[in-house]
């Protein structure tokens, strides 16, 4: 894969899960600075979180993942290993 390849799968990426989180907490936009805390989020809309990016990028994060991290900077990094 390119480098120019690789940044576009990066942000698409970045995108998908902003807008899989923003969907699942039903607010109009998630941005990476935000935490799943900022939101309420609960393990119920966490296990829905990584359902979706499981189904959409085939990346296995965890609900542990979402209370893990302070921002949703560090969720995209780990769906991105």
């Amino acid at each position: 894969m390119t480098e120019q390849q690789e940044s576009a799968r990066r942000t698409g990426n970045r995108e998908a899960v902003l807008r899989i989180v923003a969907d699942v907490l039903k607010v109009p936009r998630i941005t990476e600075a935000d935490s799943f805390y900022d939101f309420g989020g609960t393990s119920l809309q966490a296990m829905r979180i990584c359902a979706r990016i499981r189904k959409e990028l085939g990346a296995g994060i965890t609900p542990e993942t979402l209370f893990e991290c302070d921002t949703f900077a560090e969720v995209i990094t780990a769906v991105e290993v």
